[in-house]
């Protein structure tokens, strides 16, 4: 007797999760927009298409420090119409207010959402909630702009550890697992600080936590791209650290939205410049391309005395497994 064996079998493909949208968060502490706003918009420009850490991007959400009240609308004016300011706020702080601008065709801010942070020495922090919108649905994260007091010394160090703290008791208020970018103008001098080192049991440094100090991490300084002091800029060349975006490990875990690997770095920065003017003798921020690389180094030198941060962040999306084939015999 012929037994029929009947059976099916079922193939499914996976496909391999693939990054579907990027952002770019750019951090620049813009000088109460003292200086050559021609340079400003140079600057601004530049951060979209800027290259060199991987590709041209335009710019999703732009946080500035020391804003004071109608520069904000100078910033937007700048970086154009296709940018949605944040809710602003300007209580009269010492230090300037904070400002985030959004790209409208990528993001949108939920404002019931947004707060203020007493961070000390007369200053606030922002937090703003942006979602992703199109292409971008799917994004969700918090972001917070922040000035912490500036200086030396024991009394300015504890300022800042009162911010610090400040902003880390506001994240604990959010959902579990939520995306958190902190970026500004810290203005710590050393990893042993106590207010960096509250960061960092909290959220992530993506350059590490080693000391930025000297010749050896001049890639990663932010201030001062000028050497000489001039309309109350800070002056001194390039050879502090004092601007950041640290993110919360949910950025780093291969899940949603993720900070690219490698496109953390300060725009203009070659590495070259230590404890000069940015713009002085030749500057190869973009390698072979040294009238591009000195443009933007003399722009950098005239619009602030700080220059900006960049960051990238992917949106993943892991498919469905579906079947490929079902078969029966």
């Amino acid at each position: 007797m012929r037994m029929k064996k009947l059976f099916s079998v079922v193939i499914c493909t996976f496909v391999v999760s693939v990054a579907q949208a990027q952002i770019r968060v750019v951090n620049y502490n813009v000088h109460f927009c003292s200086a050559d706003m021609e340079a400003m918009a140079a600057v601004l420009d530049a951060a979209s298409q800027d290259d060199s850490h991987g590709k041209a991007i335009p710019v999703s959400i732009y946080l500035f420090q020391e804003v004071t009240s109608g520069k904000d609308k100078i910033l937007h004016s700048l970086i154009g119409e296709s940018y949605s300011s944040g809710t602003y706020t300007n209580s009269g702080e010492s230090g300037g207010a904070q400002a985030m601008f959004y790209h409208a065709q990528q993001l949108i801010e939920k404002p019931e959402d947004h707060v203020d942070i007493y961070t000390g020495a007369t200053r606030n922090a922002d937090r703003w909630h942006v979602v992703g919108i199109g292409k971008n649905e799917g994004i969700d994260f918090w972001v917070y702009s922040v000035h912490l007091k500036a200086s030396k010394g024991s009394e300015n160090k504890t300022q800042r550890e009162f911010g610090v703290n400040a902003i880390l008791e506001d994240i604990e208020t959010l959902p579990k697992g939520a995306n958190v970018i902190v970026g500004g103008d810290m203005n710590f001098y050393s990893v042993r600080e106590p207010a960096y080192q509250a960061f960092i049991d909290v959220l992530v440094d993506p350059l590490g936590t080693d000391e930025w100090a000297g010749e050896d991490d001049a890639s990663k300084h932010t201030q001062s791209p000028r050497k000489e002091r001039g309309g109350g800029l800070a002056s001194g060349g390039l050879d502090d650290r004092f601007d950041f975006q640290f993110i919360s490990k949910s950025l780093q875990d291969g899940i949603g939205l993720d900070i690219t690997t490698g496109s953390y770095h300060s725009l203009g920065n070659d590495g070259k410049h230590f404890d000069v003017a940015i713009n002085e003798g030749e500057n190869v921020y973009f390698g072979t391309e040294k009238i591009r690389s000195n443009a933007l180094a003399t722009a950098l030198h005239n619009a602030s005395d700080h220059i900006p941060v960049i960051a990238d962040y992917d949106l993943i999306k892991a498919e469905k497994p579906l079947p490929a084939s079902e078969t029966s015999d």
